[in-house]
């Protein structure tokens, strides 16, 4: 691929700049300790792993929740401590979330990442869109994106069009000048190329590729990146 009209980088975050998985794993026992402390009769109810049945029976129910994470976790709460006959239920979930919150936004960077993206800031735009509920200021990377889209502020998340071209619309570039870095061959990649955008698949072993059409570049690791667009 010729990348010398490349003028813009798009980023997905989870399991791109670092481990998703990981992430929540601990912002989910962050919310648990909150519990235990504060509400321990719901572990006389539930285990760790009826919890979260429990918690996706809910989004099963509210399926125009499932793209608005961070609000569906905070009313799975307060229905949570309500059945439970907790008082103040709203405001105990808010309190739980916040612990979850916090923790989430406490991500462990893949090595050389914040290398990577101080050499790419100099050369390129920045823009981050992302379908989880990372603060990218919060990961303490606010300073290498001109701007962070989140898919709760979209009626649809990635890989629908529209969250990718407001990201467009945050740059001057055309769709063609823009390369979007992703994990995910459905929600990045298609998302990106029915947009008419540049494709890079983070290539990283847990997702097989499953589209009709090649990403333009294949990479295992967000630094291969500046060999291809630096020259």
């Amino acid at each position: 691929m010729d990348t010398s009209q490349i003028r813009v980088l798009s980023f997905d975050l989870d399991d791109t700049l670092w481990d998703g998985n990981q992430v929540i794993l601990k912002a989910e026992q962050a919310m648990l300790d909150w519990m235990l402390q504060h509400t321990p009769n719901v572990f006389e109810r539930f285990t760790k792993e009826s919890l979260r049945q429990h918690k996706f029976q809910f989004i099963k129910n509210n399926p125009h929740l499932m793209n608005r994470i961070s609000e569906a976790r905070q009313r799975y709460l307060a229905e949570l401590f309500s059945e439970l006959n907790h008082s103040n239920p709203l405001e105990k979930s808010k309190a739980c979330f916040d612990a979850f919150y916090q923790a989430r936004q406490q991500v462990v960077l893949f090595e050389g990442v914040t290398d990577t993206l101080e050499t790419l800031k100099q050369h390129f735009q920045l823009i981050a869109i992302t379908n989880g509920n990372a603060d990218i200021h919060l990961t303490g990377l606010g300073g290498f994106f001109d701007v962070a889209l989140n898919a709760e502020d979209f009626s649809q998340p990635k890989p629908h069009g529209d969250i990718f071209k407001a990201g467009l619309g945050h740059t001057h570039a055309r769709a063609e000048q823009c390369l979007h870095i992703g994990d995910h061959p459905e929600h990045d990649m298609l998302g990106a190329y029915n947009v008419g955008m540049k494709t890079c698949w983070l290539k990283d072993g847990s997702r097989e590729w499953n589209q009709d059409f090649k990403a333009h570049i294949e990479i295992r690791h967000v630094s291969e990146l500046l060999p291809l667009l630096i020259k």
